[in-house]
């Protein structure tokens, strides 16, 4: 008997915890709804951030023998046009992905791509 109501008091304690948690879950969730398309520019924006240096580096190599002026020019379109352009054109893309995740998840793989970023950050000796 006395199993009994331990095991019915360690099933009430679980499902209040559970309930806990799938509070905050929602209103984490509601959250990354709600700014859903600045977290998604956001990521792109890290993207950017994180190979951007490649990027460069590609570039660098292909106007080095070029006139001063003309690389000079060469990376302020890179700068100015090529990364906006780029921004502009895969964040919706990145939208319509992050929107396509089931909402229940979505707080969960928006920090999971977040964290997955900081590792390469990390790997990239960015941090």
């Amino acid at each position: 008997m006395n199993c009994v109501v331990l095991d019915l008091i360690i099933k009430e304690r679980f499902l209040m915890f559970w309930s806990y948690i799938n509070g905050i879950n929602s209103s984490l969730v509601n959250l990354v709804q709600l700014y859903s398309s600045e977290i998604s520019l956001a990521f792109v924006a890290t993207c950017l951030v994180l190979f951007g240096d490649t990027i460069n580096a590609f570039v660098r190599r292909r106007v080095i023998k070029f006139f001063f002026l003309l690389r000079i020019f060469t990376f302020i379109l890179l700068c100015a046009v090529g990364y906006g352009l780029l921004t502009v054109t895969i964040h919706p893309i990145v939208h319509k992905l992050f929107l396509q995740v089931p909402s229940d998840y979505s707080f969960l793989f928006t920090a999971f791509c977040f964290i997955c970023l900081g590792f390469l950050a990390e790997r990239k000796k960015i941090l």
